[in-house]
Protein backbone atom coordinates (compact mmCIF):
# COMPACT_ATOMS: atom_id res chain seq x y z
CA UNK A 1 0.00 0.00 0.00
CA UNK A 2 1.31 3.44 -0.84
CA UNK A 3 1.55 5.59 2.26
CA UNK A 4 2.18 9.28 2.74
CA UNK A 5 2.38 10.44 6.30
CA UNK A 6 0.54 7.34 7.43
CA UNK A 7 -2.29 7.85 4.96
CA UNK A 8 -3.24 5.77 1.96
CA UNK A 9 -2.65 7.53 -1.34
CA UNK A 10 -5.29 6.80 -3.92
CA UNK A 11 -4.55 7.85 -7.44
CA UNK A 12 -6.34 7.24 -10.72
CA UNK A 13 -5.90 8.78 -14.14
CA UNK A 14 -8.36 11.54 -13.12
CA UNK A 15 -8.37 11.65 -9.31
CA UNK A 16 -5.89 11.91 -6.47
CA UNK A 17 -6.59 11.68 -2.77
CA UNK A 18 -5.66 14.37 -0.31
CA UNK A 19 -6.50 15.98 2.99
CA UNK A 20 -10.26 16.44 3.36
CA UNK A 21 -9.65 19.68 5.27
CA UNK A 22 -8.53 21.20 1.95
CA UNK A 23 -12.06 20.91 0.53
CA UNK A 24 -13.60 24.31 -0.18
CA UNK A 25 -16.99 25.33 1.22
CA UNK A 26 -18.48 24.82 -2.27
CA UNK A 27 -16.90 21.34 -2.53
CA UNK A 28 -18.40 20.38 0.84
CA UNK A 29 -21.82 21.74 -0.10
CA UNK A 30 -21.80 19.60 -3.25
CA UNK A 31 -20.70 16.49 -1.34
CA UNK A 32 -23.40 16.79 1.32
CA UNK A 33 -26.32 17.44 -1.03
CA UNK A 34 -29.33 15.27 -0.08
CA UNK A 35 -29.12 13.35 -3.39
CA UNK A 36 -25.44 12.52 -2.77
CA UNK A 37 -25.84 11.28 0.81
CA UNK A 38 -29.24 9.62 0.29
CA UNK A 39 -27.88 6.06 0.60
CA UNK A 40 -25.27 6.75 3.30
CA UNK A 41 -25.66 6.09 7.04
CA UNK A 42 -27.98 8.52 8.88
CA UNK A 43 -25.20 10.76 10.26
CA UNK A 44 -24.46 12.06 6.75
CA UNK A 45 -27.90 13.59 6.19
CA UNK A 46 -29.07 17.11 6.99
CA UNK A 47 -25.61 18.62 7.37
CA UNK A 48 -26.35 21.93 5.71
CA UNK A 49 -23.66 24.27 7.00
CA UNK A 50 -19.93 24.13 6.42
CA UNK A 51 -19.38 24.02 10.20
CA UNK A 52 -21.69 20.98 10.58
CA UNK A 53 -19.99 19.23 7.67
CA UNK A 54 -16.46 19.88 8.95
CA UNK A 55 -17.39 18.87 12.51
CA UNK A 56 -18.92 15.65 11.20
CA UNK A 57 -15.81 14.80 9.16
CA UNK A 58 -13.56 15.67 12.12
CA UNK A 59 -15.49 13.20 14.27
CA UNK A 60 -15.45 10.57 11.55
CA UNK A 61 -11.67 11.04 11.25
CA UNK A 62 -11.35 9.72 14.80
CA UNK A 63 -12.80 6.36 13.65
CA UNK A 64 -11.68 6.07 10.03
CA UNK A 65 -9.25 7.46 7.51
CA UNK A 66 -11.08 10.21 5.62
CA UNK A 67 -9.61 11.21 2.27
CA UNK A 68 -10.82 13.83 -0.17
CA UNK A 69 -10.74 13.13 -3.89
CA UNK A 70 -9.55 15.93 -6.14
CA UNK A 71 -9.67 16.33 -9.91
CA UNK A 72 -6.62 17.55 -11.83
CA UNK A 73 -8.05 21.08 -11.65
CA UNK A 74 -7.91 20.90 -7.86
CA UNK A 75 -11.67 20.74 -7.43
CA UNK A 76 -12.82 18.41 -4.65
CA UNK A 77 -15.28 15.88 -6.02
CA UNK A 78 -15.43 13.08 -3.49
CA UNK A 79 -14.68 11.49 -0.17
CA UNK A 80 -13.36 8.04 0.71
CA UNK A 81 -13.63 6.45 4.15
CA UNK A 82 -11.37 3.55 5.13
CA UNK A 83 -11.56 1.84 8.50
CA UNK A 84 -9.64 -1.24 9.47
CA UNK A 85 -11.15 -3.81 11.80
CA UNK A 86 -8.90 -4.43 14.79
CA UNK A 87 -7.20 -7.79 14.11
CA UNK A 88 -6.20 -8.02 17.79
CA UNK A 89 -9.85 -7.96 18.82
CA UNK A 90 -10.87 -10.54 16.21
CA UNK A 91 -8.03 -12.09 14.13
CA UNK A 92 -10.57 -13.60 11.70
CA UNK A 93 -11.89 -10.16 10.77
CA UNK A 94 -8.82 -8.22 9.59
CA UNK A 95 -10.67 -6.33 6.88
CA UNK A 96 -10.87 -2.81 5.53
CA UNK A 97 -14.31 -1.24 5.47
CA UNK A 98 -14.69 1.26 2.68
CA UNK A 99 -17.17 3.95 1.90
CA UNK A 100 -17.18 6.66 -0.71
CA UNK A 101 -19.26 9.42 -2.19
CA UNK A 102 -18.89 11.55 -5.29
CA UNK A 103 -20.38 14.92 -6.14
CA UNK A 104 -23.44 14.60 -8.32
CA UNK A 105 -21.87 16.62 -11.14
CA UNK A 106 -19.35 13.80 -11.78
CA UNK A 107 -21.77 10.86 -11.59
CA UNK A 108 -21.74 8.58 -14.62
CA UNK A 109 -18.21 9.56 -15.71
CA UNK A 110 -16.44 6.39 -14.56
CA UNK A 111 -14.72 8.01 -11.57
CA UNK A 112 -16.16 5.48 -9.09
CA UNK A 113 -14.99 2.60 -11.29
CA UNK A 114 -11.47 4.04 -11.30
CA UNK A 115 -11.61 4.65 -7.56
CA UNK A 116 -12.58 1.05 -6.76
CA UNK A 117 -9.88 -0.26 -9.13
CA UNK A 118 -7.28 1.93 -7.38
CA UNK A 119 -8.37 0.64 -3.98
CA UNK A 120 -8.13 -2.93 -5.25
CA UNK A 121 -4.61 -2.18 -6.49
CA UNK A 122 -3.67 -0.94 -3.00
CA UNK A 123 -4.93 -4.14 -1.36
CA UNK A 124 -4.02 -6.67 -4.07
CA UNK A 125 -1.63 -9.28 -2.72
CA UNK A 126 -2.51 -8.55 0.91
CA UNK A 127 -4.56 -10.68 3.25
CA UNK A 128 -6.83 -7.73 4.07
CA UNK A 129 -10.20 -8.02 2.32
CA UNK A 130 -12.13 -4.91 1.31
CA UNK A 131 -15.77 -4.70 2.27
CA UNK A 132 -18.46 -2.11 1.88
CA UNK A 133 -22.12 -1.92 2.74
CA UNK A 134 -24.60 -0.80 0.12
CA UNK A 135 -28.09 0.26 1.18
CA UNK A 136 -31.02 -1.42 -0.56
CA UNK A 137 -32.00 0.78 -3.50
CA UNK A 138 -28.47 1.99 -4.29
CA UNK A 139 -28.29 -0.02 -7.49
CA UNK A 140 -25.45 2.02 -9.01
CA UNK A 141 -23.03 1.20 -6.17
CA UNK A 142 -24.17 -2.42 -6.06
CA UNK A 143 -23.52 -2.86 -9.80
CA UNK A 144 -20.15 -1.12 -9.54
CA UNK A 145 -18.92 -3.44 -6.79
CA UNK A 146 -20.29 -6.54 -8.52
CA UNK A 147 -18.51 -5.59 -11.76
CA UNK A 148 -15.30 -5.15 -9.76
CA UNK A 149 -15.54 -8.71 -8.44
CA UNK A 150 -17.01 -8.05 -5.00
CA UNK A 151 -19.35 -10.73 -3.64
CA UNK A 152 -22.49 -9.60 -1.84
CA UNK A 153 -24.08 -10.86 1.35
CA UNK A 154 -27.58 -9.60 2.24
CA UNK A 155 -27.74 -8.40 5.84
CA UNK A 156 -31.17 -6.79 6.08
CA UNK A 157 -31.42 -3.19 4.91
CA UNK A 158 -28.08 -3.40 3.15
CA UNK A 159 -25.88 -5.78 1.20
CA UNK A 160 -22.26 -6.06 2.35
CA UNK A 161 -19.86 -6.65 -0.52
CA UNK A 162 -16.48 -8.36 0.00
CA UNK A 163 -13.37 -8.58 -2.17
CA UNK A 164 -10.12 -10.27 -1.32
CA UNK A 165 -6.83 -9.32 -2.94
CA UNK A 166 -5.05 -12.38 -1.56
CA UNK A 167 -3.67 -14.44 -4.38
CA UNK A 168 -4.20 -11.71 -6.99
Amino acid sequence: MTLAGGSAVISTDRLVSGDWRQLSPDDLAALFKPEVVEFLPPGFQKLTTELEQRNFLTGLSQQAEVLALFEGSGAGVGLVFLSHADPDADPDRAECHLGYLLAQRVWGQGLATGLIAALQDLYRGTDIPLCGGVMQGNTASARLLQRAGFQGRDVGDEVVYFWSGAGH
